[in-house]
C-alpha cells in the first residue's frame, strides 16, 4: 500500500518464514508468485523472495495493465513459461533475471534488485534543466515531488490534527519546518478538509486576513467585514462561515516567532487571543510553526496554553530518512550518489 504522504509500506507479510527454517519438502505460498524451487519444497533463500517480487515488478510495468483477470494471468503463465516471457518494456532485462527459473541467476539480494530497478529509473531524458534541491531556500509546494524524508512525521501530524485544536511545531532555527508545511503537509491534505496558510510578518492580522479572504472569491459582501478584521467577533464569525462550508479547516501560521519580534505586546496578545478563539469558537483546527527558544514567549499568552499538551518537536533528520533526503530527489532527475 501506499500511504497519503508517499511511503510505501507492507501490510500483509503472507507466510513468513526465518533464514534458519531450512525444512524441505513443504510447499508453503502463493502459486503465481512462487519460485520453482518453493514449488518443489525445496529449502529457500532470499533469493525466493526476489522472484516473488520480480513477479509483482511485471505485474506493475504490464503495458496492457490488470484489468481484468485473463490479463493477470498472462503476466503470470509468462514468468513460469521458460525461459521467462516479458513485454517489451525499458524493465524487461530486469524482470527476466529477477524470475529467472535458475535461482543462481537471479539477483542475490533485496538490495542488488533495488539497485537495478534505479538503473533504469536513471535513463530520464531532460534530467539536466530539473533542479532536484531549492538550495537555501525552502521547499515550496511545487518542490513537493522532490521533498523526501519526513514522511513519518507528515503522517502523525495529520494524525494529530484528527483531535487537538490547538497544536505546535517548534525546531531551531534551519531545522526545515517551513519546508515540512509546504512540501509536506499541504499536498497531502485529506478530502474534506481546507486550509489557510500565514507568515505573520509585522502585520499578522493583515497577513492571515488576506489568506482567508481568497477562500471568499466571489462573495463582494463581505468586503467589509474583512476591513474590520482586526476586531475579534468580526475575524471569529468570518472563519465561523467558512468553517461550516467544509468538513474540516486548518489555519496554519508558519514563523510564529515574527509577532514576538516585529509586533508591541499587545498586537501579541490580540493576535494569540484570535487563534484560541479560532480553535475554540469556530472550530478550526489551528497550527503553530515556530522556532522552539520563542516558545518561552508563549507561555503568558494564556490563550496558547493549550499547544504545551502535545508539542511536535521537528528533529534533525538522521539515518535512513536523512539518506532519501538527499539520494532521492537526485535519483527523481536522473542521478545517484556513489558513495
Amino acid at each position: 500500500m501506499i500511504t497519503r504522504s508517499g511511503r510505501v509500506v507492507v501490510m500483509d507479510f503472507g507466510i513468513a518464514k526465518g533464514l534458519a527454517e531450512t525444512t524441505t519438502g513443504t510447499v508453503s505460498g502463493t502459486p503465481a508468485y512462487m519460485a520453482p524451487e518453493q514449488a518443489r519444497g525445496e529449502a529457500l533463500d532470499a533469493r525466493a523472495d526476489v522472484f516473488a517480487a520480480g513477479v509483482v515488478v511485471a505485474e506493475m510495468v504490464a503495458p496492457e495493465g490488470l484489468g481484468s483477470l485473463e490479463a493477470r494471468q498472462k503476466v503470470w503463465r509468462g514468468v513460469h513459461h521458460e525461459p521467462p516471457e516479458v513485454p517489451d518494456t525499458p524493465w524487461a532485462l530486469v524482470v527476466r533475471q529477477a524470475v529467472s527459473h535458475n535461482r543462481e541467476q537471479r539477483f542475490a539480494s533485496a538490495s542488488a534488485l533495488a539497485r537495478a530497478l534505479e538503473e533504469v529509473t536513471l535513463r530520464v531524458e531532460g534530467a539536466e534543466d530539473l533542479r532536484p534541491y531549492p538550495g537555501l531556500a525552502s521547499f515550496s509546494e511545487e518542490d513537493a515531488e522532490y521533498f523526501f524524508g519526513r514522511e513519518l512525521e507528515v503522517e502523525a501530524m495529520w494524525k494529530k490534527l484528527e483531535r487537538p485544536h490547538l497544536l505546535a511545531l517548534i525546531g531551531p532555527s534551519g531545522s526545515g519546518k517551513s519546508s515540512f508545511l509546504r512540501a509536506g503537509l499541504l499536498p497531502v491534505v485529506p478530502t474534506g478538509w481546507r486550509l489557510v496558510f500565514a507568515t505573520p510578518g509585522t502585520r499578522p492580522f493583515a497577513d492571515l486576513a488576506r489568506s482567508l479572504a481568497e477562500e471568499f472569491a466571489g462573495e463582494p459582501n463581505v468586503v467589509q467585514e474583512f476591513l474590520q478584521f482586526e476586531e475579534p467577533d468580526v475575524a471569529v464569525s468570518l472563519f465561523s462561515r467558512w468553517r461550516r462550508q467544509h468538513d474540516h479547516v486548518l489555519v496554519i501560521v508558519d514563523q510564529f516567532e515574527e509577532p514576538f519580534t516585529m509586533s508591541s505586546a499587545e498586537v501579541q496578545t490580540r493576535f494569540a487571543e484570535l487563534l484560541g478563539r479560532l480553535a475554540l469558537e469556530a472550530d478550526a483546527h489551528v497550527l503553530l510553526s515556530m522556532r522552539d527558544d520563542f516558545l518561552f514567549h508563549c507561555a503568558p499568552q494564556e490563550s496558547l496554553a493549550p499547544i504545551f499538551s502535545e508539542l511536535t518537536p521537528l528533529k534533525p533528520l538522521s539515518g535512513s530518512s536523512l539518506r532519501r533526503a538527499l539520494v532521492q530527489p537526485a535519483l527523481k532527475c536522473g542521478y545517484r550518489f556513489e558513495d
